[in-house]
């Protein structure tokens, strides 16, 4: 077990998931991070610093003490300080953050290192669903079904890919949005779902960003959410040079999407703010690089 005294940082960056038709099973880790620094302490502590992203009540806190408790009911005699630059609750992985920070530093605390595989069958445990908690965990692109070995493979993306991230000003929490969604499909919904999911994966694999903009199009999540956030149905359906597709990040509100290697993103973000802004919303545009490394520790001195 590391001693009392032992101070080190941790990161874990924002994630990206869905992309369209990889529901529940896709993400993509984005250069935009949640750190934490970590000292012994008489007693158990967490503080946050303040920003633009600092939580404003406590269901940031608690996501980070229940991961904690995850691995042992017992808080350890540590001081935690959180900065965050994750937007909360706008469909970047917050959570999942806030989840793998929690197990991370609890696993350290009582094993004196952390084992990823572990990390990472609690992590999906705790969200319910891999594409958000893997790339968090790993970086890059994940595909997965679960966090069991050969249930997930990691991509490495190439480095000149950027993503946009438009950010709009409304509240849509994940439990209304999954509420939107029927309980039956029709098989053509399916089978286009299911092809599109196929190239998307295919693509990202491979490198074809000219088939992404038709591989992110589903037919099982967007339809039933989008009419619910103002502005979204004419971003998604914006044709800006540059910019390879468009989907939902996670289940919203947020816009991801996906710029060809040397676009300039001002152009794309003013047109899709434009989207939000005719619809009474005011968002604001984060270009991102993609992340490939995902939670990073780092021991002091």
């Amino acid at each position: 077990m590391p001693s009392r005294a032992e101070s080190y940082e941790l990161s874990v960056p924002a994630t990206s998931a869905n992309l369209g038709p990889g529901f529940d099973a896709v993400g993509l880790a984005l250069e935009l991070r949640m750190r934490a620094r970590v000292a012994g302490a008489r007693a158990f502590e967490l503080r946050f610093e303040p920003g633009s992203e600092a939580p404003s009540h406590d269901g940031l806190h608690d996501a980070i003490v229940a991961a904690m408790r995850r691995v042992d009911e017992r808080l350890p005699k540590i001081r935690i300080d959180v900065s965050n630059e994750i937007p909360l609750g706008k469909g970047l992985g917050s959570s999942a953050a806030a989840g793998v920070l929690g197990l991370a530093v609890a696993l350290r605390s009582r094993d004196g290192a952390i084992a990823t595989r572990q990390l990472a069958r609690l992590a999906c445990e705790l969200e319910g669903h891999p594409d958000n908690a893997l790339p968090a965990i790993y970086g890059g692109a994940v595909i997965a079904a679960s966090a069991e070995p050969g249930a997930h493979v990691r991509l490495r993306l190439a480095s000149t890919l950027r993503a946009l991230v438009v950010v709009p000003g409304i509240d849509f929490p994940t439990g209304q949005a999954r509420a939107l969604l029927p309980r039956t499909y029709a098989r053509g919904d399916v089978v286009f779902t299911a092809q599109r999911a196929a190239l998307l994966g295919a693509a990202l694999a491979t490198g074809s960003w000219a088939e992404l903009g038709e591989a992110m199009h589903d037919r099982l999540h967007q339809p039933y959410r989008v009419p619910h956030i103002p502005g979204m149905a004419a971003a998604l359906g914006l044709r800006e040079r540059g910019v390879i597709g468009t989907a939902l990040s996670g289940a919203g509100p947020s816009l991801i999407a996906l710029l060809r290697p040397g676009t300039a993103p001002k152009r794309a973000a003013a047109a899709f703010e434009a989207c939000f802004a005719n619809a009474g919303i005011l968002s604001r545009a984060l270009s991102l690089r993609l992340a490939a490394r995902g939670l990073v520790v780092a021991v002091g001195d």
